[in-house]
């Protein structure tokens, strides 16, 4: 563990907020939805531009105002992180710890920084503090001081690597793409999009972790090597030692009607949970059966398969991970 001083004069600072807009196609867009319900998120900078990290990373830290509902949050993304290190398409923690901002901190509004004056605005440069920092192989001991410090008005945060690519919601939600699929992802990129989304939660599984989160606002795609990654894992469930068959299934259930429907459709499907900062009992109270909505040019842009794998996923027939890739992959070899 290290300590060090946050100060925008003389070392490590916040400086944007990440967690107010996204980007796609070289277009930035004030993404309201993307605010976090327990975590403001920032990019951390030094002032002389040198960090141990090879870019800047993301700073993400506990909401202020709402400790005890983001505890268990906190508690369950520290694990699932420090237990997944080495997976492919994993948005990885570099560090992690508690930040003591000085006494009397006022927080930066939630803004997008679309123009200079707004970054100004919604930066948060202007904070000063102590940071606690702990490397992932440390965590053991950020889980045992995690009470203390909480009590002694430390805020838990993690660090990770900053997602410079497209978001997944801008590339394919219909009210930015105005039904202009092809402008952006082929039906073959979608497939290949659940083959990967599939493969990391069948390895995710394996060792004990559901993500549930699947609103598409938590997948970007890096077009250059075609790769799929993930962010956020604090709604998610760490339980290596009991992992049963229905967390599995529900992750399936809030994966189609989520994710999947929305980079088939443009849309969520109809009765899902909203996009937006979800808590832990918008997931759990959601139904486990979905219908599917296509609009017209949609049911043209899927075959009579895909539709049907599509309905199949929303009604709970894909039991695993490993299940629903397989379909995937035989659905991707006969797509041109």
């Amino acid at each position: 563990m290290q300590q060090i001083k946050l100060d925008a004069q003389n070392g490590f600072y916040l400086a944007e907020p990440l967690d107010t807009w996204l980007t796609a196609g070289g277009h930035d867009f004030a993404i309201p939805e993307a605010g976090g319900s327990s975590a403001r998120v920032f990019l951390l900078k030094h002032i002389n531009g040198n960090t141990f990290y090879k870019y800047d990373p993301a700073f993400k830290v506990m909401r202020h105002d709402k400790i005890s509902y983001a505890k268990p949050l906190f508690l369950e993304e520290y694990n699932i992180l420090a237990n997944m290190r080495g997976v492919e398409g994993l948005t990885h923690m570099l560090q992690a710890g508690f930040m003591k901002p000085e006494a009397n901190t006022i927080w930066p509004s939630e803004i997008a920084p679309l123009s200079k004056q707004m970054e100004k605005q919604g930066q948060a440069s202007q904070i000063k503090g102590e940071l606690a920092i702990f490397e992932p192989d440390e965590i053991e001991d950020v889980l045992a001081q995690f009470e203390e410090r909480l009590q002694d008005a430390w805020l838990p945060f993690l660090i990770l690597e900053r997602r410079w690519e497209d978001n997944l919601y801008l590339l394919c939600d219909a009210g930015y793409t105005r039904g202009n699929f092809v402008r952006n992802l082929s039906m073959k990129q979608v497939l290949d999009i659940g083959i990967q989304i599939t493969s990391l939660l069948e390895q995710a599984h394996a060792r004990g972790a559901s993500f549930l989160d699947h609103k598409l606002l938590h997948y970007y795609w890096n077009e250059f090597r075609q790769k799929v990654f993930i962010i956020d894992w604090n709604i998610g469930h760490w339980q290596p030692d009991n992992f049963s068959p229905e967390v599995q299934q529900a992750d399936m259930i809030q994966l189609s009607s989520r994710a999947l429907h929305h980079i088939f459709t443009g849309r969520q499907a109809p009765g899902s949970v909203a996009v937006g900062p979800n808590k832990p009992e918008d997931i759990a109270n959601s139904p486990t059966h979905f219908k599917a909505s296509y609009s017209y040019d949609v049911q043209n842009r899927l075959n009579q398969e895909e539709i049907k794998f599509l309905e199949n996923a929303l009604d709970g027939f894909f039991k695993t991970p490993t299940e629903m890739k397989a379909a995937l992959e035989a659905l991707y070899a006969k797509r041109l």
